[in-house]
Protein backbone atom coordinates (compact mmCIF):
# COMPACT_ATOMS: atom_id res chain seq x y z
CA UNK A 1 0.00 0.00 0.00
CA UNK A 2 1.94 3.51 -0.92
CA UNK A 3 1.78 5.55 1.72
CA UNK A 4 1.46 8.54 2.41
CA UNK A 5 2.02 10.95 5.92
CA UNK A 6 -0.07 13.54 4.81
CA UNK A 7 -2.78 11.34 3.44
CA UNK A 8 -5.97 10.64 5.81
CA UNK A 9 -6.51 6.72 6.00
CA UNK A 10 -10.02 7.39 4.59
CA UNK A 11 -8.42 8.43 1.57
CA UNK A 12 -5.50 6.21 0.94
CA UNK A 13 -8.54 3.61 1.76
CA UNK A 14 -10.34 5.35 -1.57
CA UNK A 15 -7.41 4.25 -3.89
CA UNK A 16 -6.29 0.85 -2.42
CA UNK A 17 -9.91 -0.46 -2.55
CA UNK A 18 -10.76 1.60 -5.57
CA UNK A 19 -11.11 -1.62 -8.57
CA UNK A 20 -12.44 -4.07 -5.70
CA UNK A 21 -14.82 -1.08 -5.05
CA UNK A 22 -15.98 -0.89 -8.82
CA UNK A 23 -16.82 -4.24 -9.59
CA UNK A 24 -18.83 -4.84 -6.57
CA UNK A 25 -20.67 -1.59 -7.71
CA UNK A 26 -21.03 -2.33 -11.17
CA UNK A 27 -22.32 -5.68 -10.41
CA UNK A 28 -25.18 -3.91 -8.17
CA UNK A 29 -26.01 -0.87 -10.06
CA UNK A 30 -26.75 -3.66 -12.88
CA UNK A 31 -29.08 -5.46 -10.16
CA UNK A 32 -30.87 -2.24 -9.20
CA UNK A 33 -31.50 -1.85 -12.74
CA UNK A 34 -33.09 -4.80 -13.09
CA UNK A 35 -35.60 -4.44 -9.95
CA UNK A 36 -39.06 -3.71 -11.75
CA UNK A 37 -41.57 -5.21 -9.23
CA UNK A 38 -41.74 -5.17 -5.37
CA UNK A 39 -40.42 -8.71 -5.65
CA UNK A 40 -37.45 -8.13 -7.35
CA UNK A 41 -37.09 -5.14 -5.16
CA UNK A 42 -37.31 -7.73 -1.93
CA UNK A 43 -34.47 -10.15 -3.55
CA UNK A 44 -32.33 -7.47 -3.55
CA UNK A 45 -33.05 -5.70 0.07
CA UNK A 46 -32.36 -9.87 0.87
CA UNK A 47 -29.27 -10.06 -0.62
CA UNK A 48 -28.03 -6.76 1.17
CA UNK A 49 -29.08 -8.06 4.73
CA UNK A 50 -27.85 -11.60 4.12
CA UNK A 51 -24.38 -9.86 4.39
CA UNK A 52 -24.92 -6.99 6.57
CA UNK A 53 -26.36 -9.24 8.98
CA UNK A 54 -22.97 -11.77 9.11
CA UNK A 55 -20.60 -8.54 8.46
CA UNK A 56 -22.52 -6.51 11.50
CA UNK A 57 -22.40 -9.59 13.63
CA UNK A 58 -18.59 -10.07 13.27
CA UNK A 59 -17.88 -6.22 13.78
CA UNK A 60 -19.61 -6.37 16.93
CA UNK A 61 -16.92 -7.25 19.40
CA UNK A 62 -14.62 -5.20 17.71
CA UNK A 63 -15.91 -1.79 16.62
CA UNK A 64 -15.44 0.16 19.54
CA UNK A 65 -16.43 3.29 18.32
CA UNK A 66 -19.27 5.29 20.39
CA UNK A 67 -22.42 5.52 18.05
CA UNK A 68 -21.44 1.86 17.11
CA UNK A 69 -25.23 0.70 17.33
CA UNK A 70 -26.81 3.76 15.40
CA UNK A 71 -24.77 2.41 12.50
CA UNK A 72 -26.27 -1.30 12.55
CA UNK A 73 -28.50 -1.32 8.75
CA UNK A 74 -28.99 -5.04 8.73
CA UNK A 75 -32.47 -4.22 11.21
CA UNK A 76 -33.39 -1.11 9.15
CA UNK A 77 -33.21 -3.81 5.51
CA UNK A 78 -34.95 -6.34 7.79
CA UNK A 79 -37.67 -3.42 8.19
CA UNK A 80 -38.19 -2.62 4.60
CA UNK A 81 -38.70 -6.14 3.64
CA UNK A 82 -41.07 -6.63 6.27
CA UNK A 83 -42.88 -3.23 5.12
CA UNK A 84 -42.87 -4.25 1.51
CA UNK A 85 -44.90 -7.58 2.59
CA UNK A 86 -41.91 -9.76 2.38
CA UNK A 87 -40.25 -12.46 4.05
CA UNK A 88 -36.09 -13.02 4.73
CA UNK A 89 -34.70 -15.37 2.25
CA UNK A 90 -33.64 -18.75 4.55
CA UNK A 91 -29.88 -18.90 4.36
CA UNK A 92 -28.60 -21.97 4.77
CA UNK A 93 -25.18 -21.29 3.40
CA UNK A 94 -22.30 -19.65 4.50
CA UNK A 95 -21.82 -16.31 3.54
CA UNK A 96 -18.79 -14.89 2.79
CA UNK A 97 -16.53 -12.35 5.22
CA UNK A 98 -13.42 -10.66 4.85
CA UNK A 99 -11.63 -11.24 8.16
CA UNK A 100 -12.07 -9.15 11.48
CA UNK A 101 -10.08 -9.47 14.70
CA UNK A 102 -9.48 -6.28 16.06
CA UNK A 103 -10.40 -2.64 15.60
CA UNK A 104 -8.55 -1.72 12.78
CA UNK A 105 -10.01 -4.32 10.62
CA UNK A 106 -13.44 -3.66 11.84
CA UNK A 107 -12.82 -0.29 10.77
CA UNK A 108 -11.56 -1.48 7.87
CA UNK A 109 -14.76 -3.38 7.08
CA UNK A 110 -17.00 -0.92 8.25
CA UNK A 111 -15.75 1.75 5.97
CA UNK A 112 -17.47 0.10 3.24
CA UNK A 113 -20.54 -0.08 5.27
CA UNK A 114 -20.72 3.55 5.73
CA UNK A 115 -19.46 4.67 2.54
CA UNK A 116 -22.58 2.95 1.01
CA UNK A 117 -24.99 5.05 2.84
CA UNK A 118 -23.32 8.19 0.50
CA UNK A 119 -24.95 6.73 -2.60
CA UNK A 120 -28.16 5.38 -0.84
CA UNK A 121 -30.54 8.32 -1.48
CA UNK A 122 -29.60 8.18 -4.99
CA UNK A 123 -30.71 4.51 -5.24
CA UNK A 124 -33.93 5.05 -3.40
CA UNK A 125 -34.84 7.66 -5.64
CA UNK A 126 -33.81 5.42 -8.52
CA UNK A 127 -35.67 2.11 -7.48
CA UNK A 128 -38.66 3.94 -5.96
CA UNK A 129 -38.73 5.38 -9.77
CA UNK A 130 -38.85 2.14 -11.13
CA UNK A 131 -41.42 0.98 -9.06
CA UNK A 132 -43.78 3.69 -9.88
CA UNK A 133 -43.81 3.84 -5.89
CA UNK A 134 -43.00 6.67 -2.97
CA UNK A 135 -39.85 5.91 -1.45
CA UNK A 136 -41.38 6.29 2.07
CA UNK A 137 -42.02 3.12 2.14
CA UNK A 138 -39.58 0.34 2.16
CA UNK A 139 -36.52 2.49 1.61
CA UNK A 140 -35.35 3.23 5.18
CA UNK A 141 -32.17 1.14 4.34
CA UNK A 142 -30.97 2.95 1.25
CA UNK A 143 -32.38 6.31 2.82
CA UNK A 144 -29.09 6.15 5.13
CA UNK A 145 -28.88 8.47 8.19
CA UNK A 146 -31.29 11.12 5.90
CA UNK A 147 -30.56 14.48 6.72
CA UNK A 148 -27.56 13.80 8.86
CA UNK A 149 -26.10 11.16 6.17
CA UNK A 150 -22.62 13.55 5.72
CA UNK A 151 -22.45 14.34 9.74
CA UNK A 152 -22.44 10.57 10.39
CA UNK A 153 -19.85 10.05 7.14
CA UNK A 154 -17.61 12.76 8.67
CA UNK A 155 -18.01 11.20 12.32
CA UNK A 156 -17.13 7.53 10.83
CA UNK A 157 -13.61 9.69 8.96
CA UNK A 158 -12.54 11.14 12.20
CA UNK A 159 -12.87 7.86 14.09
CA UNK A 160 -10.83 6.31 10.59
CA UNK A 161 -8.23 9.33 10.67
CA UNK A 162 -7.29 8.32 14.39
CA UNK A 163 -6.45 5.21 13.57
CA UNK A 164 -2.51 4.34 14.27
CA UNK A 165 -0.17 4.29 11.17
CA UNK A 166 0.48 0.86 12.06
CA UNK A 167 -2.99 -0.62 12.10
CA UNK A 168 -3.69 1.25 8.28
CA UNK A 169 -2.50 -2.04 6.38
CA UNK A 170 -4.95 -3.80 8.08
CA UNK A 171 -7.51 -1.53 7.68
CA UNK A 172 -7.20 -1.35 4.12
CA UNK A 173 -6.74 -5.44 3.59
CA UNK A 174 -10.27 -5.69 5.68
CA UNK A 175 -11.93 -2.69 3.21
CA UNK A 176 -11.03 -4.09 0.27
CA UNK A 177 -11.78 -8.01 1.41
CA UNK A 178 -15.11 -6.60 2.16
CA UNK A 179 -15.86 -5.40 -1.03
CA UNK A 180 -14.24 -8.45 -2.60
CA UNK A 181 -16.13 -11.00 -0.23
CA UNK A 182 -19.50 -8.86 -1.03
CA UNK A 183 -19.11 -9.10 -4.55
CA UNK A 184 -18.97 -13.22 -3.93
CA UNK A 185 -21.66 -13.28 -1.95
CA UNK A 186 -23.62 -11.10 -4.51
CA UNK A 187 -22.63 -13.86 -7.26
CA UNK A 188 -23.53 -16.74 -4.82
CA UNK A 189 -26.80 -15.49 -3.90
CA UNK A 190 -27.64 -14.46 -7.94
CA UNK A 191 -27.23 -18.26 -8.04
CA UNK A 192 -28.97 -19.52 -5.32
CA UNK A 193 -31.82 -16.91 -4.81
CA UNK A 194 -32.29 -15.82 -8.41
CA UNK A 195 -32.35 -12.27 -7.98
Amino acid sequence: MEHSETSPLSDLLKIYTQSAHQQLEKKLVMKMKQVNTPAGYIKLLGLFYTYYHALEKNLQPHLNIPDASERRKADAILADIKALGGELPGISHNVPQPMVNNYAQALGAAYVLEGSTLGGIIIAKMISKQLGIPAATGFSFFSGYGDATVEMWNKFRNFLNALPTAQHFAAAEAAKNTFLTFNEWATTYESVFEV
